[in-house]
């Protein structure tokens, strides 16, 4: 009964939409809003629905040694419709990564000058170790943006992983790597 009325009314589905991204939902870094079962019938009624209204990639499988997800992609040109349907989020963190992935990205002619990032980055990891997340919000940037930075920093020797983030209030944040200043740089 309530498949038959989420897929003939928007407002239904993406009420069942937005529980399942508060719930079990993943909002990366990268963009990506992913919502994961063990549950191949949990997975396929959401992806149903979602895929009634034009909103998700086909249902993927993905296999680990002692189980099997399914997991549900949203596509990134409808994250905007999602979020204006049941933003914000009741979890604080969850409503900033939602937000931070619908920002305006920088670029273009406001790009700040040659070696601008790089030297905001380092200026921010002189304070404290900081996850690629961190640094994304902190400096308004995608992650791959902030990765492809660190990594050239890394190679000039100027920053070094020192661990990860397992500390992190978000399970899925713990493996996350912390980045530093070489003590060189200090």
């Amino acid at each position: 009964m309530v498949m038959q009325r989420a897929l003939k009314d928007k407002a239904v589905a993406m009420a069942i939409i937005g529980q399942a991204i508060i719930d079990e939902g993943a909002i990366g870094v990268d963009g990506s809003i992913t919502v994961s079962y063990t549950s191949y019938e949990n997975a396929y009624n959401l992806w149903k629905i979602a895929n009634a209204w034009g909103l998700v990639h086909p249902l993927r499988k993905k296999l680990y040694k002692t189980h099997t997800k399914w997991v549900v992609a949203f596509k990134a040109e409808k994250r905007e419709e999602i979020y204006k349907y049941i933003g914000p989020l009741p979890d604080p963190r969850k409503n900033k990564m939602f937000r931070h992935i619908l920002r305006n990205p920088r670029g273009g002619i406001h790009k700040g000058g040659k070696g601008e990032v790089q030297r905001k980055i380092l200026e921010l990891l002189k304070r404290k170790p900081l996850t690629i997340r961190e640094i994304s919000y902190a400096l308004d940037l995608s992650g791959s943006t902030v990765r492809k930075h660190l990594k050239k920093l890394a190679e000039r020797g100027k920053v070094i992983i020192i661990g990860v983030n397992k500390n992190s209030l978000n399970k899925n944040q713990r493996t996350a790597h912390l980045w530093y200043l070489r003590h060189s740089q200090c």
